[in-house]
């Protein structure tokens, strides 16, 4: 099902999970070429962390931590380059290091992959195949190649019946590509350089927390430096108004 979108908005209050103790589970390794996916993935997941922020209940997490789907063998887990569940204890995952499925309650509602060379084939066949089977929602594919590696740069597919359906990508007059994700109600946008996650209703791109600090510095500034501005204008006045000369 699908979530509407004013129940993504939502504050939720805090509240503590312990998950059983058993072994803290390992980071997963980093994959050859992950360079090639790099600044796609920072991107995405920090404007979601960042769009989600105060949400306790929502999970966004990167290639950094295993998603496990089989109790009985650990191994059986997979890395997506970027997932979100709603209505889950997100710290306690956290703490785990890794996204249990059985401990979460359920499975993550959107995942994301970014493509390289040397996991795309698995992103196109094992791992759709796979998020499909765990009733994962909606499935998202970015390829900053322009397409040469996933076959269009950018592919959002939502679950239907158990199977993924393509969303349609829509063309602006400038030749960026974009899709609607209905359950996170934002657009992502490829403009033939970089993605960008957008507001669907105000059409703005979405920050990372990163950018809106610089932003805000940026801003803070641009405010000093027109402060001092008036402030030297004033004194320049006064000093006109005294008939004092320039030294």
């Amino acid at each position: 099902m699908v979530m509407a979108a004013t129940d993504l908005t939502t504050t939720t209050t805090t509240t503590t999970t312990t998950f059983p103790d058993w072994s803290f589970i390992e980071d997963p390794e980093p994959v050859e070429d992950a360079m090639q996916q790099e600044l796609t993935i920072e991107y995405i997941v920090g404007a979601l962390r960042s769009h989600f922020r105060h949400r306790a209940d929502v999970l966004v997490s990167g290639a950094a931590g295993f998603l496990c789907y089989d109790r009985t063998n650990l191994n059986a887990r997979v890395v997506p380059d970027c997932l979100v569940a709603f209505g889950v204890a997100a710290a306690a995952i956290r703490d785990r290091n890794a996204y249990l499925i059985w401990e979460a309650g359920k499975p993550p509602d959107f995942v994301a992959e970014v493509a390289s060379e040397s996991t795309a084939s698995n992103d196109l066949g094992h791992k759709r195949d796979l998020y499909a089977r765990l009733g994962i929602q909606e499935y998202w594919r970015f390829d900053a190649t322009g397409g040469s590696l996933y076959g269009s740069p950018l592919v959002g597919e939502r679950l239907v019946d158990g199977e993924y359906q393509r969303y349609e990508l829509h063309t602006d007059s400038d030749g960026a590509v974009w899709s609607h994700s209905a359950l996170l109600d934002l657009d992502f946008r490829w403009d033939g350089d970089m993605f960008r996650v957008r507001d669907s209703v105000s059409g703005e791109d979405m920050r990372t927390l990163s950018e809106e600090s610089d932003a805000r510095l940026a801003a803070e500034a641009r405010s000093v430096a027109a402060e001092a501005k008036v402030r030297a204008m004033a004194a320049e006045l006064e000093r006109l108004r005294r008939g004092e000369t320039a030294e």
